[in-house]
């Protein structure tokens, strides 16, 4: 109890510090307790100057100041617009996860306990940190292939930062479970969210998982000339080690050292948006913390992408869903998006079409006539999951995620051309997809997959032919004394063997398919 309570006067005085308790003080109802409560648990505490300071970027920073969790925290909610408000979560979307690096030598011991051999033996000039976060930091390093020797980047998790998290984790569960005895706090799920971290850094502190996603990106990928994933090197992949290639490139941030080198700023961002597009609609799988840090220019103007930490999946229905509500805004047909939503069950059926239509509209209408750089996809994301709350629409986890990795992507890509217009970059890419999606080509192979799965039955057939007529056998033996139906059963039985006869045509013409 002790421990918790030292936690909570922690995380009083960082909020105090940072000046997030004053917004955490306009949703309690009663503000003087509150405000005596944290007063007496951080009187001495001195409040930053943080005028013109969004509020967004100030709980992201009180969040990093807490600790691996906290920032994990950060990153999750600023995927829920539902709870903390739009403008917040746009803010907290585009901060960066940066922490101090730790020592090499600690590094190097973490890698040999890992491989039990010598760092000698593992990797070649093994260098200092070259980027550090809340959960790992990278080193830059050579490895042997034969006569062939290979740069390759080098992930390794902070010391005892399982440890660390899974008692940050646990203090987290104590706090929310006390603050859900207010009446004000209880409507924002805080169990929920805190559940859901911990399934999201669960991932992160295996980064045999990271492997496993950067090798499915890049399978995806491989005929996408535009984007480029790492090569994977498994056999110096463990649970706190992660080896990939060494990407060459200039980082996406150094804007001057991209025009030096006569870098087409237009085309990388245009490339930026559709290859975004690809890997959310075509494939379903798309990196979901793709910001300048993570992101690097070769010297033909293609990306290459790191850190595969936090990634996004969409099934076929959310794909098609996602697809079809962006065509929509793009041709302003709002009817067919309420349409869409009204089919997939996303709304009651107790909502009238025609009214959540015109809701679209209010979002479509006023973006006609704006300049490019002044329509965000992110944003207008943002609003239909706003209006869909007022139909009782529950949107997945899945697309918050994805609004708010359209967000980064935007704002990246808007450094690179401010005068972006995302949606005549996007449309070609999404029409081709539903056409591709919606054509014949599409309807044949769903036939086929369909017809497959039945083939896959066939063994069955047999049997169930054989017991359905051995059924009717049974019933034919015991109405015998009802000699006026004898001959509507024995009709039965005969559509019964033409009806299994016409099976066996299906099934026959399945195996020659």
């Amino acid at each position: 109890m002790i421990a918790n309570l030292l936690f909570l006067l922690k995380i009083v005085r960082v909020f105090k510090r940072h000046n997030v308790l004053i917004l955490i003080e306009k949703n309690i109802r009663y503000k003087i307790i509150f405000r005596l409560f944290t007063f007496l648990l951080a009187p001495t505490t001195s409040i930053k100057s943080k005028e013109g300071i969004p509020d967004g970027i100030r709980i992201s920073s009180a969040l990093n100041d807490l600790g691996p969790s906290f920032i994990k925290l950060g990153q999750l909610i600023s995927t829920r617009p539902d709870i903390i408000g739009n403008k917040i979560a746009e803010d907290m979307a585009m901060l960066r996860d940066n922490l101090p690096s730790f020592p090499k030598a600690e590094a190097i011991s973490i890698i040999e306990e890992q491989f039990q051999d010598k760092i000698e033996n593992i990797f070649q000039n093994f260098s200092d940190p070259i980027a550090a976060a809340s959960i790992a930091q990278v080193h830059f390093a050579e490895i042997k292939d034969g006569n062939k020797t290979i740069p390759v980047a080098v992930k390794v998790l902070r010391p005892n930062i399982i440890e660390t998290i899974s008692d940050e984790m646990s203090r987290l569960d104590w706090l929310t479970n006390f603050l859900e005895n207010f009446r004000e706090l209880k409507r924002l799920q805080l169990n929920s969210v805190i559940k859901k971290t911990r399934e999201i850094i669960r991932f992160e502190l295996d980064l045999r998982y990271e492997a496993a996603a950067a090798s499915e990106l890049k399978e995806n990928t491989k005929n996408d000339q535009s984007f480029y994933v790492p090569i994977i090197y498994w056999e110096h992949v463990a649970k706190k080690v992660l080896t990939t290639e060494r990407i060459d490139g200039i980082p996406a941030d150094k804007i001057d050292d991209l025009k030096h080198n006569n870098i087409d700023l237009i085309n990388v961002s245009h490339l930026l948006i559709i290859n975004f597009l690809r890997q959310a609609i075509r494939d379903g799988y798309f990196h979901a913390d793709l910001h300048q840090g993570n992101l690097f220019i070769s010297k033909t103007g293609n990306l290459n992408a790191v850190d595969f930490g936090i990634m996004g999946r969409l099934d076929k229905k959310n794909r098609r869903f996602l697809a079809e509500i962006i065509f929509g805004f793009i041709n302003q047909d709002y009817y067919k998006i309420a349409k869409i939503h009204k089919e997939a069950g996303l709304i009651d059926s107790t909502q009238s079409i025609d009214d959540f239509s015109q809701a679209l509209r209010s979002i479509g209408e006023p973006i006609i006539n704006q300049k490019a750089k002044d329509i965000s996809m992110g944003r207008v994301l943002m609003q239909l999951f706003d209006i869909t709350k007022q139909f009782n629409m529950s949107l997945q986890p899945q697309l918050l995620l994805l609004q708010k990795t359209m967000i980064i992507i935007e704002g990246v890509a808007r450094r690179f051309n401010p005068e972006i217009n995302f949606w005549e970059v996007s449309k070609p890419e999404i029409e081709k997809w539903l056409k591709d999606e919606l054509g014949p080509l599409a309807k044949l192979k769903e036939t086929g997959e369909v017809l497959q799965a039945l083939a896959r039955r066939v063994p069955d057939i047999p049997d169930f032919l054989d017991r359905a007529e051995n059924a009717f056998d049974i019933i034919i033996e015991n109405k015998v004394a009802l000699k006026n139906n004898n001959k509507k059963i024995k009709s039965s039985k005969i559509l019964l063997t033409l009806a299994s006869g016409v099976i066996a045509l299906i099934v026959t013409s399945i195996l020659l398919i």
